[in-house]
C-alpha cells in the first residue's frame, strides 16, 4: 500500500440534472448551503486531513468553479461570509483543473488525475456529499487508512427523518473489524426511490474515500468490461473488492446527498436548525 494521501480528487463536471429545478442557471456545486458553496465544504475537508494538493475535474460549463476559487473579488461578491475560509484555501493549498471531455460519469472524471497523482495513494470526496459536523471525515478515513493500510471507504447510518433525501445506492453488506471499521463484503445495485434501511441502524456507503494508485487501474479495467453510459464507481469498487478488499469507517456524524433537490433542502434546515458555529 502506498503513502499517505497527497491528493484530492474531486471530481465536479457531472451534468447536475437532478437539481435544475432548484436553479438552473448554477452548478450544485456552487449553490448556496449556509455561509458557502458545496465545493468549498469539500476543498476544506481535503485541508483538514492535511491534504494540500487539489484536483478538481469540471467541464467547459462549469468555469464558475474555477472562477470562485482564482478571483478574491468574484467569491467575495457570492459568498462575502466565507471570505476568510476562502482566504486560507488560497494559502493553503494548490488547486488544479482538469477538464472531462464527455459526461461519463465519475469513475471517468477521477482518470483524468492519474498523470498528476501518479504513484501516490489519493483522496476522493464528492462534492454533492456534504458531512456534518464538517470538516473532519477525510481526517477520520486517512487515521484509519494508515493503519491498516487498505482502502477505505466512508460509512453513514441513514436517519429516519433524512431518509427522503439519500437516494436507493451504496447500499453494502458488512463484517465488523473493530469499533467503527468493517470490512465490505458486496455492493448492492442501485435502486430506485431514498433509501430505505434493510434493518435499524443500516450503514451505507457515501462518495468519501481513500486509495492506493491502483485505482487507476482497476479503473481501467472496469471501464473495459461495462456498457453502461455513465461510469460509475460501483464496478470499479466491486473489482477492488473482489481482489484487494475494502474496509468501511462509519462517520459518527451525517452525510447529506445536497446533489438532488430533497437532500439540498434537508441540509438546507439543518444548518437553519443546529447553526453554522455546532454543525456544518
Amino acid at each position: 500500500m502506498g503513502d499517505e494521501p497527497r491528493f484530492l480528487v474531486i471530481p465536479a463536471a457531472g451534468l447536475g440534472t437532478r437539481m435544475q429545478s432548484v436553479n438552473p442557471e448554477v452548478p450544485k456545486e456552487m449553490l448556496p448551503l449556509g455561509t458557502k458553496p458545496p465545493i468549498q465544504y469539500t476543498v476544506e475537508e481535503g485541508l483538514s486531513a492535511g491534504i494540500q494538493n487539489i484536483i478538481i475535474i469540471i467541464s467547459k460549463k462549469k468555469e464558475i468553479i474555477r472562477r470562485y476559487f482564482e478571483d478574491r473579488a468574484f467569491a467575495g461578491e457570492l459568498f462575502p461570509d466565507a471570505l476568510a475560509q476562502w482566504e486560507n484555501i488560497e494559502k493553503k493549498c494548490t488547486i488544479t483543473y482538469l477538464y472531462q471531455q464527455e459526461p461519463k460519469g465519475e469513475s471517468d472524471a477521477i482518470s483524468y488525475a492519474r498523470d498528476i497523482v501518479n504513484a501516490h495513494s489519493l483522496a476522493i470526496h464528492y462534492p454533492d456529499n456534504i458531512y456534518s459536523p464538517a470538516p473532519g471525515a477525510l481526517k477520520r478515513l486517512k487515521s484509519v487508512y494508515e493503519y491498516y493500510r487498505e482502502d477505505v471507504a466512508a460509512l453513514m447510518e441513514v436517519k429516519e427523518q433524512y431518509a427522503a433525501g439519500i437516494g436507493n445506492s451504496g447500499r453494502v453488506d458488512l463484517t465488523p473489524v473493530r469499533d467503527n471499521v468493517y470490512r465490505i463484503e458486496r455492493f448492492h445495485p442501485k435502486g430506485q426511490g431514498h433509501f430505505v434501511p434493510r434493518f435499524k441502524g443500516e450503514l451505507r456507503t457515501c462518495g468519501i474515500a481513500i486509495s492506493g494508485p491502483h485505482i487507476f487501474d482497476y479503473i481501467e479495467r472496469a471501464c473495459a468490461s461495462i456498457a453502461e453510459a455513465e461510469f460509475t464507481d460501483v464496478p470499479v469498487r466491486s473489482l477492488m473488492l473482489k481482489e484487494k478488499g475494502l474496509l468501511g469507517v462509519r462517520l459518527p456524524g451525517m452525510v447529506f446527498d445536497v446533489g438532488n433537490p430533497d437532500g439540498y433542502k434537508l441540509c438546507l434546515k439543518y444548518i437553519r436548525d443546529y447553526g453554522k458555529d455546532k454543525r456544518v
